[in-house]
């Protein structure tokens, strides 16, 4: 009667949980990637949708004061109040006088995570970057002058490839 298994039992059942393991490691990175595209993409129709209501109530109340947030074309000037390239702000929640989403999400500097790299106020222009990881990401532009939400080149992904990830 046997006791224990011998040194080859373990061998090959160590070798066969290892060959499972490197099947499953690279699945679950695609996973994981696919995860946080998706979760980009979502945000983006978010803020788009939003973009696009509030030009509805300029259009329905027709509320030509440009004083009240909105530019000239009916758009939001801006879409949140957050410093640049800072941590922990709050980015697409609008302005103290137009907000936006119900909440917004908080920036951050890390991996999968949103950030406002640049502001034009003089021309409505705003620059949001996603950060994958540290040296893959996509860049989007707000324009409130016509109320385009959409990708722009980066050094890291050219607008085809930002368009891809997110539609």
């Amino acid at each position: 009667m046997k006791n224990s298994f011998t040194l080859i039992e373990l061998i090959f059942v160590i070798v066969i949980i290892g060959l499972l393991a490197s099947f499953a490691v690279p699945k679950f990175m695609q996973t994981k990637a696919s995860a946080s595209a998706t979760s980009a993409l979502s945000l983006v129709s978010s803020v788009r949708t939003a973009i696009e209501t509030k030009h509805g109530e300029w259009i329905i109340n027709d509320d030509l004061d440009t004083n009240n947030g909105y530019t000239p074309q009916g758009y939001p000037q801006k879409l949140d109040d957050a410093a640049l390239n800072t941590a922990k702000e709050l980015l697409f929640d609008g302005t103290d006088t137009l907000p936006l989403l119900k909440k917004g999400i908080k920036s951050c500097l890390d991996n999968n995570c949103w950030y406002k790299k640049s502001e034009d106020t003089d021309n409505n222009l705003s620059d949001y970057i996603y950060k994958f990881n540290a040296n893959d990401y996509i860049q989007l532009e707000y324009n409130g002058s016509n109320g385009n939400f959409d990708c722009v080149d980066s050094d890291s992904k050219s607008k085809e490839e930002c368009e891809s990830i997110i539609k």
